[in-house]
């Protein structure tokens, strides 16, 4: 009788279990993968998929805080699992902690037990600043201002948080994707590039890998028909992009922006390098950048100021890198109180009866050429005729032997590698070369591929085992005066997305090839 109770108390207990599982209340129903992808925009970048900055209020003085600096995943770090920020121990929000009642709390935004969060609940946190037991959270925890569309993507997008690995990971591979041209006058560059790429990892790999993952890199031509490859590399899904020879096109720009795809140290002719708050990240400035650090450093050495009187005179084609390097050279002159440059356009890339002209009767202070290099080679024998002394400052792309070779002017390159230990990294990088069977050909474009892997591995290092898309971009802000082994010291920055910033004048012996220093180190003033 006595084992018929126990049995009949037991189904009693077992039925009411049934019962009040049946009674819990049913989890949240899936949120639309669109709005949560907007609400990504808000949680890691603080901004909304319209281009507003996210709003929060911290403290009692209600101190605004507004667009990245608001950011949600400043605090509780991009994967939502909480961070130690100025001494506080910021929780974990991801969807397996909110749903889970704690019966206790040692945070300093919650020192109390609290029930498991629901939607009002989590919203009236964000929001308001009251926890789901109805406490009063610290002032560490800013208040939002979120309109009706905010909150619905802000609260879709934290029921999805940490739920699924970012693309391009798995437990044992991160995958990485770069766009090159592998046909036509750049492929073999191209080709270089990818190749670096891959003896650079193979080299990770063989130490362990990233926190024993593989690397691993897939390549689209740049210059197949279709979708651009920066577009194509991510659909396939891939974790980041990185030394891609150019970047892509507006729209598939726009499209590493709205997934929130890191490209990390492209190489580039063309201009909006440094955008704040963008993905990509460049190693060096691009080429109307350089035409400022000329400026710069023209002015500076102007001690008797002949600028002031004469103006400078750049020297063009009709493309866009060139109207940009004119663009930056007349904007910098102007900041600096300087008459604005006179402007000379090629005619079928070499310089114009007319525009020789002006430059044998007024020859200026310096000139500034951007252009192909037959236009270069064209302007050089015209200002030797008459015997002019006008140094000429041109990008080092068009550093070659045959372009001043026979020229007596001083002729100037702008060279953000610089050449202070220069033959030590050339030393390194051949050692890396020949261990992968790899030849020296298009050195620039290998050098770059070499930093923007070495940039890579260290950001994937730090973000940790737990890697997002949004983690690697904070790694990559964080990183100060890194050492690539091939190139000034590299630093980022949240409203900085140049690594190096500044360049070398060189002169370039035509008998050697050699690189010869012109000037010290200029840095880019603001």
């Amino acid at each position: 009788m006595k084992l018929r109770g126990w049995a009949a108390r037991m189904a009693v207990v077992v039925l009411l279990g049934v019962l009040g599982a049946c009674r819990k209340e049913p989890p949240p129903a899936p949120a639309d993968p669109e709005v949560a992808l907007r609400g990504r925009s808000l949680f890691q970048r603080g901004e909304s998929a319209r281009g507003e900055p996210l709003v929060g209020l911290l403290g009692p003085e209600r101190i605004e805080l507004s667009g990245s600096v608001a950011a949600c995943a400043r605090c509780h770090t991009p994967s939502g699992r909480g961070s130690l920020e100025g001494g506080v121990e910021v929780p974990d929000i991801r969807p397996s902690s909110l749903r889970r009642a704690h019966p206790r709390a040692t945070l300093d935004v919650e020192d109390h037990s609290r029930p498991a969060y629901d939607r009002a609940t989590l919203l009236r946190a964000i929001t308001e600043g009251v926890s789901s037991s109805g406490r009063t959270l610290g002032t560490t925890m800013p208040r939002y201002v979120l309109g009706p569309s905010e909150r619905e993507e802000l609260l879709a997008y934290l029921e999805t948080l940490g739920e699924t690995p970012d693309p391009g990971i798995t437990p044992t591979t991160l995958t990485v994707g770069a766009a090159l041209p592998l046909q036509g006058r750049a492929g073999e560059a191209g080709q270089d590039v990818a190749d670096v790429l891959r003896a650079a990892f193979a080299e990770v790999n063989a130490g362990g890998g990233i926190f024993r993952r593989r690397l691993e890199l897939v390549v689209e031509d740049d210059t197949a028909p279709g979708p651009d490859a920066t577009t194509r590399l991510v659909k396939r899904g891939v974790l980041s992009l990185v030394g891609s020879v150019r970047r892509g096109t507006p729209d598939s720009d726009a499209l590493l922006r709205r997934e929130g795809v890191p490209l990390v140290l492209p190489m580039t002719l063309g201009e909006g390098a440094g955008e704040v708050d963008s993905p990509i990240f460049f190693l060096y400035p691009e080429e109307p950048v350089q035409a400022r650090l000329v400026v710069q450093h023209l002015a500076r050495a102007d001690e008797e100021h002949v600028l002031r009187r004469r103006p400078l005179v750049v020297v063009r084609s009709e493309d866009g890198a060139s109207l940009g390097w004119a663009r930056a050279a007349h904007e910098e002159a102007l900041r600096r109180e300087l008459p604005a440059p006179v402007e000379l356009v090629l005619v079928d890339g070499v310089p114009g009866p007319e525009s020789l002209q002006r430059l044998r009767q007024s020859p200026p202070p310096a000139l500034l050429y951007v252009g192909p290099p037959s236009g270069l080679e064209a302007l050089l024998g015209a200002l030797e005729r008459p015997r002019l002394e006008v140094p000429v400052y041109a990008p080092a792309r068009l550093a070659e032997p045959q372009m001043v070779a026979g020229s007596t002017l001083p002729v100037l390159f702008v060279y953000p590698p610089g050449v202070e230990n220069r033959e030590a990294h050339l030393r390194s990088f051949s050692a890396f070369l020949q261990r992968h069977g790899l030849k020296p050909r298009h050195v620039a474009f290998q050098l770059g591929a070499y930093a923007a892997s070495r940039v890579l591995v260290e950001a994937l290092r730090r973000s940790g085992a737990d890697v997002t898309r949004a983690d690697l971009m904070l790694r990559l802000e964080e990183l100060r005066d890194f050492d690539t082994g091939v190139t000034p010291p590299v630093t980022f920055g949240v409203n900085r997305r140049v690594g190096v910033q500044g360049a070398q004048l060189v002169r370039l012996d035509a008998a050697s090839g050699r690189l010869e220093a012109a000037s010290p180190w200029i840095s880019l003033s603001p």
